[in-house]
């Protein structure tokens, strides 16, 4: 029996005297996690507000994000992190969550916070398990986020894709407009070039292309182009283009009107932006939809091509 005790008494006082050896008296605690995105523009994205709540794992009330029995809030935003207090009953603690821009198209994510272990060995102990318990949350949160933001469309709300270039050789004429253009003008042009490709024996491929440039929003400049199968003769008012086949083009498809194509080319200049790339040439849109048979804009399909480097 006294054995028994004093073995039990060694261990006790092995796990105390351990306590000092291997719990220091400030724990750092800190999850991580790296994948790939844009580190600019997933800052951007958890800047705003109303985008926490398409990712937190769990409950948010009046700004507190809530999960496994931590309380979040935000108590200051810096360039490229969040200054948090995270709480759980009458526990507090100071954290911080970075963004961190490994490349240009790789990220890390790390939260991060300290804990006092306190001086005697009981407390140690228990803050230990206490930090193992935070750290468990933090990765939680951090695994959601990695989630709900590891897709270009979480991010730039269009799925943005690096393609290459399909066609070749395009048929192409403008014209000044002194308003915004209609649809309606917009097909005069392409149906002027739709019929100059009939006398040359060329074939029309995918859809007609559109660009329209303003300085001032009174006047319009616009260009439309038609792809076709091989280079065909010019005329006056139309001109040849020859594009680089293969080459690297940004591409995504949205479906809704001019205000839905609008913000989707915002997107994609964001995300050229971000990702440092560089525009070699004009940007246009194909109209997948024929525009003049589809009055209802909501309906219309239209791709955004920029073509870049």
């Amino acid at each position: 029996m006294k054995k028994i005790l004093l073995g039990i008494l060694i261990v006790v006082v092995l796990v105390f005297a351990g306590s000092y050896f291997f719990i220091p008296e400030k724990l750092k605690i800190s999850g991580a996690t790296a994948y790939q995105g844009n580190g600019e523009g997933i800052f951007r994205f958890l800047n705003i507000d109303s985008n926490w709540k398409k990712w937190w794992p769990g409950e948010i009330s009046k700004n507190v994000f809530s999960y496994s029995g931590y309380d979040y809030n935000i108590e200051m935003v810096r360039y490229l992190s969040f200054e948090l207090n995270v709480a759980q009953n009458k526990d507090s603690y100071k954290s911080l969550l970075k963004v961190i821009k490994l490349k240009t198209d790789s990220v890390g994510i790390e939260m991060g916070t300290e804990l006092n272990t306190g001086h005697d060995p009981i407390s140690r102990i228990a803050n230990y398990f206490k930090a193992k318990k935070i750290k468990n949350n933090f990765d939680d949160v951090l695994a959601s986020l990695k989630e709900h933001t590891n897709n270009v469309k979480d991010i730039y709300q269009f799925d943005i894709r690096n393609e290459k270039v399909e066609m070749q050789y395009l048929l192409s004429t403008s014209k000044l407009f002194p308003h915004y253009p209609t649809t309606e003008d917009v097909y005069s042009l392409v149906n002027i070039v739709r019929a100059h490709i009939s006398t040359t024996g060329g074939k029309e491929e995918f859809s007609p292309m559109l660009n329209i440039e303003t300085s001032d929003s009174v006047n319009y400049f616009v260009r439309v182009g038609v792809p076709v199968n091989k280079k065909t003769p010019e005329s006056k008012d139309i001109s040849l283009k020859q594009m680089v086949k293969d080459g690297n083009i940004l591409v995504t498809e949205v479906k809704g009107d001019t205000k839905t194509i609008n913000a989707a080319v915002k997107q994609v200049e964001q995300y050229i932006h971000d990702y440092q790339r560089s525009i070699i040439a004009i940007p246009f849109q194909s109209l997948v939809t024929d525009r003049s048979k589809e009055p209802d804009s909501t309906k219309w399909v239209t791709r955004i091509y920029y073509p870049v480097v």
